[in-house]
């Protein structure tokens, strides 16, 4: 249970908080809804004080037992660091040498348990095989670059690539994305694809964030489209054509009119 949400039965109400279900797990009274009452059910996250007791909290985890998500270091033992859970209790990563962790740094964990039910964070993460079908769209999150691209996190528990030759946007670790499934491999990792945002809305956003004005047209070089737009030469021109009243062009790029 510890790690996990669940939807649990108020059946005591105390000064000090709700007790619920059969196991009778403390609610804080911080947390209990307003206007609760005896047998109404609440949605809760399980996990232990600091005392090592079970107990339970409407916060939102940032992630529940066996996913894997990207976390902020926010202290140091000489055990580990600890990493910001989204609730009361941080969450301990044991390592060797903490210091090497800057403060506000975020790292890829997997949330798991200790032999006392204790949550834990392990950097060494274990990944889910997924066999499902092509062309389905999922989120997912850039955790580490390489020379081949982007290794992301699939829904928490797939392994996936976005490789770097398909990849026309600064993509920032730790970040949500929405990809779609190219290819299952054998070992049941994934290659991926980003979810664009649609050709027009991209070049405006681009526009936009330039103060309405870009050293681009429709006869520069490709990779300069590439570097500035984030899109191919191709797409950029399918853009202009159906922002022809909104875009104008001169000798030094294209602005907004």
């Amino acid at each position: 249970m510890v790690g996990t949400k669940i939807k649990l039965e108020i059946v005591k109400i105390l000064p000090f908080g709700c007790i619920l279900g059969d196991e009778e797990i403390l609610l804080p009274k911080k947390y209990v809804p307003c206007g609760a009452k005896i047998g109404d059910s609440v949605e809760v996250f399980i996990y232990t004080d600091s005392q090592d007791r079970i107990i339970a909290t409407t916060l939102e985890p940032y992630g529940i037992l066996g996913e894997i998500v990207f976390l902020e270091v926010v202290d140091f033992s000489e055990y580990g660091v600890f990493l910001d859970l989204g609730i009361a209790k941080d969450i301990l990563m044991p390592c060797k040498n903490p210091q090497r962790y800057a403060k506000g740094s975020k790292i890829a964990v997997q949330i798991g348990k200790d032999r006392e039910g204790r949550l834990l964070a392990n950097q060494k993460l274990r990944f889910c095989k997924y066999y499902g079908k092509p062309f389905v769209q999922f989120d997912a999150m850039p955790y580490r670059k390489t020379p081949l691209g982007f290794e992301c996190v699939v829904c928490g528990k797939f392994q996936g690539m976005l490789f770097v030759n398909e990849v026309f946007e600064d993509l920032e670790l730790g970040k949500t994305y929405r990809v779609q499934v190219k290819k299952t491999r054998k070992d049941g990792k994934i290659d991926l694809k980003l979810v664009q945002k649609g050709e027009v809305e991209r070049l405006l956003d681009v526009l936009r964030q330039n103060h309405g004005k870009i050293p681009i047209t429709k006869d520069s070089h490709p990779q300069e489209i590439v570097r500035v737009c984030q899109m191919s030469k191709k797409a950029f021109k399918r853009a202009l054509v159906h922002l022809a009243q909104e875009v104008g062009q001169d000798e030094e790029g294209i602005y907004l009119r």
